[in-house]
């Protein structure tokens, strides 16, 4: 038997789990597309990287209509490949910022028409910083299932205050939401500030870390910060092998799976995978996701990983040329040529074609509860 040892994964309890040579998550997953509709945004944020361009203009209403279109007829053919109650799927709009778009409503408009006439299920959904005027952001709300909302404390006070009055408003009309606070270094007491807020109010929140490269001190946590973001003390060498492995990745759990959905492992449960080195296993990532970028036209199977169906780091194609795209879809599985799995994380996957095709039948079998 294929054991491999470069997985490690952690229980609940903390406790090592043994070696596997299958990950398939416990329950059904959703096909989850992710449009990066535009890179404009409203605001500035020096910790956003490659994640905005308020340089570029918006793309064309038009353009984005014809990516609607190619979206619905590849998610089309993958609900075809799944039984009937896996027939799940969900559209995430998401930037830059996708709506300060001056035809978002025209955009989300065409979706929900286009989801009348297919028999599968389509959720819609938004990575928003709710830096959105009232009346739009009610308006929104006919068309949109499901928002993450950003808080970025190099706001300004007003558009903070927008933003709190956004989410209150979702709460009101009991829309579904979660909130994810920037924790800046820099500006702590602001997001400490707004934890607490989301706290009395009851609001689902977490306190996320600012990415960023290792050699960037500018989004270091002090030791006050760390003890904050773990729940623990943290030595100067942890922090230090932290720093060097992980780029100050403080977190105490590991890498969350799935939005924090359990996996089977060797006939183990687990919610987190701290050494997610899969290189040449089979993994069906290509059957659970799919990652556009509007401004470029380039598609992927994930946004993260990058592995395309010809078993490349690569796009899958062009939005110029939809039907090569379409010519070169299959649901097979690709072998992993990465080092380390960002991010098809909770796809079924195994280490050999055998297992592989065990793992994508026994996911598909899932049943109904």
């Amino acid at each position: 038997m294929f054991v491999h040892a470069a997985a490690n994964l952690v229980q609940l309890n903390g406790k090592p789990m043994p070696d596997f040579n299958t990950l398939i998550p416990k329950d059904p997953l959703v096909f989850q597309v992710a449009w990066e509709s535009t890179l404009k945004c409203n605001l500035d944020c020096s910790y956003c990287g490659d994640g905005h361009d308020n340089k570029s203009s918006h793309p064309l209403l038009s353009n984005c209509l014809d990516t609607v279109d190619f979206i619905f007829k590849y998610l089309d053919i993958k609900m075809k490949q799944r039984p009937l109650h896996m027939q799940q799927s969900n559209l995430n709009v998401q930037g830059g910022e996708s709506l300060f778009h001056p035809k978002i409503i025209d955009i989300l408009r065409y979706i929900n028409k286009k989801k009348a006439d297919v028999d599968w299920h389509l959720g819609t959904a938004t990575i928003t910083n709710a830096v959105v005027g009232a009346n739009l952001w009610k308006r929104l709300a006919q068309y949109l299932d499901y928002y993450t909302i950003s808080y970025h404390p190099e706001s300004t006070t007003k558009q903070q205050q927008l933003v709190k009055d956004n989410i209150l408003f979702l709460k009101s009309i009991n829309k579904t939401f979660h909130v994810s606070i920037m924790m800046h270094p820099k500006h702590w007491d602001n997001c400490v500030s707004m934890v607490d807020w989301c706290k009395e109010n009851n609001i689902e929140c977490n306190a996320r870390q600012i990415d960023h490269h290792w050699l960037d001190m500018r989004f270091n946590y002090n030791k006050e910060q760390t003890t904050y973001l773990t729940g623990k003390e943290i030595t100067a060498k942890d922090k230090l092998m932290y720093a060097l492995s992980k780029g100050l990745n403080l977190s105490s759990t590991g890498r969350a799976c799935c939005g924090g959905n359990t996996l089977c492992a060797g006939g183990c449960e687990t919610n987190y995978v701290q050494d997610n080195k899969f290189k040449g296993w089979h993994c069906s990532v290509a059957d659970y996701f799919l990652y556009i970028r509007q401004t470029t036209g380039e598609v992927f199977t994930n946004k993260d990983c990058r592995m395309n169906y010809d078993g490349n780091v690569g796009p899958i194609g062009n939005l110029k040329d939809p039907k090569t795209i379409f010519s070169k879809m299959h649901n097979n599985g690709v072998v992993c040529k990465k080092s380390s799995c960002w991010c098809g994380l909770c796809a079924p996957k195994a280490a050999t074609k055998e297992l592989f095709i065990n793992a994508t039948k026994e996911d598909l079998n899932h049943s109904i509860e």
